[in-house]
């Protein structure tokens, strides 16, 4: 009997101390949550905030035992619906430094809210396009700041969009059409096959200038030289495929040089002649070298426009270089045309395969009882030796 009345007595403490007894506090709290759990933003995290605090001070009491019910099934819907006000708010605020940025040509205040941005939307490839973009403009000015970042996020966007990334999409959730009629990606509305051309030039042209990594470029310029879009028309894809070939031909002949260099000094004749094979086999892939060089610029100068002076200068420029480089292959003039028409009549080398050696054969010399005729090599005319 003592024992049940110390039991007594305790629960009788402890229910005075939980304040279950507290209409004017319960009340308040009551209304407060009442007032705001549907509403948004701030408002909403009034009512979870004092939710908590009712059911920490008032969940136990029996009194208010349908309420804390009605509360607890509020309570995730509340925090769940806080959580996504609070990330629309802060996506929202993202998005107007992103767009702000692109409107002011504020790039490291878009590269900023950008990134930020991928954390919440790491999907958003309309977030990734114009990331994937500005660092090609500002190189042109010569601003190389954004390169990696562009480059980055240019290949992100590209494997999003080979994945079916989502286009744009109107409020009913169908998806916005550009003026082709096409589903429309980013703030220019690309089609996705633009989308991806752009966002490949992008990473082309900084891979082979400002980062001078031209092997690593080349298969950026020559899927775009196969692709559907305006790349594949455009002379300066081919050109600067043309311009790796003529680099390569010069460290090529500057080897050579040093090796006619080095063959004047071999002791023997035995070894002289030995170290001549060498020296044909490296012109054979100085000649594959050039020759692909005037494939390259052949096809340049044949799509190249002429719509404006400047087109026309541009165009110029690249015959003269075909001119060169022809010469320089076959020591003539003549037959530039004809070469140039068979060149380009065949598929496109893929600049990434491995080039094959062109040896030129030797003279052939034929002896008669009066003459010596040497045949023609390269187109040379032939010269008759008594």
């Amino acid at each position: 009997m003592l024992a049940a009345v110390f039991v007594a007595a305790g629960s009788t403490a402890s229910f005075a101390q939980s304040g279950c007894d507290d209409t004017d506090a319960i009340n308040a709290l009551d209304a407060k949550i009442r007032a705001n759990y549907n509403k948004k933003g701030a408002t909403r995290k009034i009512a979870i905030d004092a939710g908590k605090e009712f059911l920490e001070k008032f969940g136990s009491c029996e009194a208010t035992a349908e309420f804390t019910t009605w509360l607890k099934g509020q309570m995730p819907d509340m925090e769940k619906r806080y959580a996504e006000d609070q990330r629309a708010a802060k996506l929202n605020e993202l998005f107007t430094r992103f767009d702000g940025g692109i409107a002011a040509s504020n790039y490291d205040q878009v590269y900023s809210a950008g990134k930020e941005l991928l954390v919440l939307e790491p999907e958003n490839v309309h977030v990734m396009i114009p990331m994937g973009l500005f660092g090609l403009t500002e190189s042109y000015k010569k601003n190389y700041k954004y390169n990696d970042d562009t480059i980055r996020y240019a290949k992100m966007a590209i494997e999003k969009l080979k994945a079916d990334a989502k286009p744009k999409m109107d409020a009913k959730g169908a998806p916005i059409l550009n003026k082709a009629g096409q589903p429309a990606y980013s703030t220019w509305d690309f089609s996705k096959q633009e989308a991806i051309d752009e966002l490949t030039y992008s990473i082309a042209y900084i891979t082979f200038y400002p980062k001078n990594d031209t092997k690593t470029a080349l298969p950026y310029y020559y899927e775009l030289s196969q692709s559907a879009g305006k790349y594949k028309n455009e002379p300066r894809v081919y050109a600067t495929i043309g311009d790796y070939y003529v680099k390569e031909a010069g460290k090529l002949g500057e080897e050579i040089a040093k090796m006619i260099e080095k063959q004047k000094t071999l002791a023997t004749d035995e070894e002289k002649v030995n170290y001549d094979a060498e020296i044909k086999a490296k012109v054979g892939l100085f000649n594959g070298y050039t020759e692909r060089a005037l494939d390259a610029f052949g096809r340049a100068h044949k799509i190249a426009p002429t719509a404006t002076a400047a087109d026309k200068e541009y165009k110029d420029v690249l015959f003269k270089t075909v001119q060169d480089l022809y010469k320089r292959r076959f020591d003539k003039e003549a037959g530039l045309n004809e070469y140039i028409a068979a060149a380009i009549a065949k598929p496109f080398p893929n600049p990434t395969s491995e080039v094959t050696p062109v040896i030129d054969p030797d003279p052939v010399t034929t002896t008669t009882s009066s003459t010596t005729t040497t045949a023609p090599v390269n187109g040379k005319t032939a010269t008759t030796k008594p």
